[in-house]
């Protein structure tokens, strides 16, 4: 596996622990693959700004999968080099269903989340708590009328995010929004649903990224462990799913490696890259 030179990796429940941080070995371990010239790419559902300073500047941190692969961005240059965006019309029936349902309702567009103040400051009624409420007030701008922005502003819509506090409902609306067949319906934590553009995912994003780089996919290893890491995983040449990975995720997986309280993505790289 000593072709490897590009790492990517989802962030929550990933790369990151339990308190959304990573341990000195990890940041060791990145750091030495880095020095290698390997690339060490945070694949994510956040917006660039959303990825910890920690590792949004690490020396060998070039470039980013942002909101599910909808935007790739290369950081050295300042430039996006990919998007697969979401059209305004596609979001304004999805909030159709949504509305329907006792759910959160906001958008990623251009690096930015939106939000209407009727979720924003009501965000304990859908039991969203801890990191992910810190998350959200510090990525998300209030809009009183998401609808009315929308048409305004309908360019560059990377995704569509929603929070549930009953996970029936969730399934619900997972399953409505499927069936309208208009975009690609996914979730990354156990009790949200993100939505993006159909063909774009973390799988679509990354080989534009390889292409870009001039990498084949037998160079690349992924890590994740979510719904929204499924197509990564199938795309990279090596895909490596956390033991705290869903059951699904670790049936394609070239390698099941520890949980992410383990340094379980440094344990892969150590095994296989360095």
């Amino acid at each position: 596996m000593g072709n490897i030179k590009l790492v990517a990796m989802d962030l929550d429940n990933t790369l990151l622990d339990s308190n959304k941080q990573i341990s000195e070995h990890t940041r060791d371990v990145l750091q030495a693959a880095a020095d290698q010239g390997v690339e060490i790419v945070p694949a994510t559902g956040r917006i660039f700004k959303a990825i910890p300073d920690f590792l949004r500047d690490m020396e060998g941190v070039h470039y980013a999968l942002c909101c599910n692969g909808a935007t790739v961005y290369d950081k050295i240059k300042d430039e996006i080099i990919y998007t697969n965006h979401l059209q305004a019309e596609t979001v304004l029936k999805l909030f159709d269903v949504l509305e329907k349902y006792h759910c959160t309702q906001d958008i990623y567009q251009n690096g930015q989340g939106y939000m209407e103040p009727r979720f924003l400051r009501h965000l304990d009624e859908y039991k969203i708590e801890g990191s992910i409420l810190d998350l959200i007030l510090r990525t998300r701008k209030e809009v009183e009328d998401l609808r009315e922005y929308i048409r305004e502003n309908p360019l560059g819509i990377e995704k569509v995010c929603s929070f549930f506090d009953d996970m029936g409902v969730r399934k619900t609306v997972r399953k409505e929004l499927r069936e309208l067949g208009i975009a690609n319906v996914a979730s990354s934590l156990p009790n949200n649903i993100e939505i993006n553009q159909f063909g774009c995912d973390k799988g679509d994003g990354l080989t534009h990224l390889a292409e870009y780089l001039g990498l084949s996919m037998d160079q690349v290893m992924a890590c994740g462990d979510a719904e929204n890491d499924l197509k990564m995983i199938e795309a990279a040449g090596f895909g490596v799913v956390m033991e705290n990975g869903a059951g699904e995720l670790k049936e394609i997986a070239d390698f099941v490696t520890k949980t992410n309280n383990q340094d379980g993505v440094a344990y892969a790289i150590e095994k296989y890259v360095l």
